[in-house]
């Protein structure tokens, strides 16, 4: 006669249990890896905090969110995909997207006067991708990621916005007060019949891009998009 044991579940256990069915659609396999996302570096060095997991999660979010993009828009060249994905894994993004699913109201942490906590519900969304991916395979957190995308963006009016390259530009300019300069001017070249305008863009006198077009517009907006692809390391929020 066989015997058959049940794991028996604190009353903590069973509240973060009945909270990431409601996230996530689906009865977590490893409860422990959750346990981690939930737990922040700040509760003390000898307990396990989610930054590994973050740092996976943060490399699986971008894969997945490129290939929706990816597939999504096949017209749409590389340097408007990476400022569109650039846009929505933004820290801003994915601190509101955290907040949305209550994870900042789950996570535990110290917040003392010298420790200011930034980023918390948007680094617990990025580990709980790892968590899922770790529990419950790649499908799965792709599946979690796409519902979370196509619920809280319109990808077809974000793409739509992202083509004003120089506003973005500008903004970065401003956050990171970086020493950029426009240069454009009208050229012709020995094989053209007509002027068109070429802008070229510094960085602390360092060549950094240029665009070529025939109306000035949309020579600053080709070498800003440039320019942008280039500075991509930097994230506007």
């Amino acid at each position: 006669m066989g015997f058959f044991f049940f794991k028996r579940f604190s009353e903590e256990d069973k509240k973060l249990l009945k909270n990431l069915k409601l996230i996530l659609d689906f009865k977590p396999k490893i409860l422990e890896l959750y346990k981690v996302v939930f737990t922040h570096a700040s509760v003390g060095r000898n307990t396990k905090n989610n930054e590994r997991l973050e740092f996976v999660g943060d490399s699986v979010m971008g894969l997945i969110i490129t290939d929706i993009l990816y597939n999504k828009f096949p017209k749409a060249d590389e340097g408007r995909l990476s400022i569109l994905r650039a846009s929505i894994v933004s820290r801003q993004s994915l601190n509101v997207l955290g907040e949305n699913l209550g994870l900042d109201q789950l996570v535990d942490y110290k917040n003392t006067s010298g420790n200011e906590i930034k980023n918390l519900s948007g680094n617990a969304l990025e580990a709980m991708v790892g968590a899922i991916y770790f529990d419950r395979g790649y499908h799965s957190a792709k599946k979690f990621v796409e519902k979370l995308v196509y619920e809280n963006f319109d990808l077809e009016k974000l793409l739509e916005q992202n083509k004003d390259y120089k506003s973005k530009l500008l903004q970065l300019i401003q956050k990171f007060k970086l020493n950029i300069t426009f240069n454009t001017y009208e050229n012709m070249e020995s094989n053209e019949k007509n002027q068109h305008f070429l802008c070229e863009l510094c960085l602390d006198d360092r060549f950094l891009a240029e665009g070529k077009a025939w109306t000035k517009k949309e020579a600053e907006q080709k070498a800003s998009k440039q320019a942008l692809q280039k500075l991509s390391h930097l994230r506007l929020n």
